[in-house]
């Protein structure tokens, strides 16, 4: 290798440093509301769905049952959100969020739309689009379940 010469990065590495700056800088973006990492999944899946078992949960956000027991105990000692027996299933509890979690999943939305604005600044709908096909494709062939329908509405 020439002196001054860059040697290019591969594709995974730059897909890998892509998502460690898009989880950096949106973590930034939930320290100011004060949501900690993994707390921002916990509330968007409840937003989709709220009153989740826990275990479901867990298998949702891909993590351990004692993961989710433990920030689901946390945030529950905030008011974000509520732990309620089954009323089937004596072994199980469910989340729901209370008002408190709702008004912090609406601003962890705004974040993730801040992130993703500051991110794709200067890409094109089309180059977005097209990246975002690809990036489902990535996750298909390393094993991940994808979404193709896409529901959530696209933001500039």
């Amino acid at each position: 290798m020439t002196a001054g010469r860059k040697r290019k990065r591969s594709t995974m590495t730059q897909l890998v440093l892509s998502a460690r700056a898009s989880r950096t800088a949106l973590s930034a973006h939930l320290a100011a509301i004060d949501v900690y990492p993994g707390q921002d999944a916990v509330l968007l899946a409840l937003g989709a769905e709220d009153g989740l078992s826990l275990r479901d949960l867990a298998d949702r956000l891909s993590v351990r049952p004692p993961t989710i027991t433990k920030t689901v105990a946390r945030l529950a000692s905030q008011d974000i959100l509520e732990k309620r027996p089954s009323p089937t299933d004596a072994r199980q509890s469910h989340a729901f969020l209370t008002e408190k979690g709702l008004a912090l999943l609406q601003e962890v939305r705004i974040a993730q739309k801040a992130v993703e604005r500051e991110a794709l600044k200067g890409l094109s709908d089309k180059e977005r689009k097209s990246l975002r096909k690809l990036l489902q494709r990535v996750e298909r062939n390393l094993g991940s379940e994808v979404d193709d329908t896409d529901d959530l509405p696209e933001t500039a």
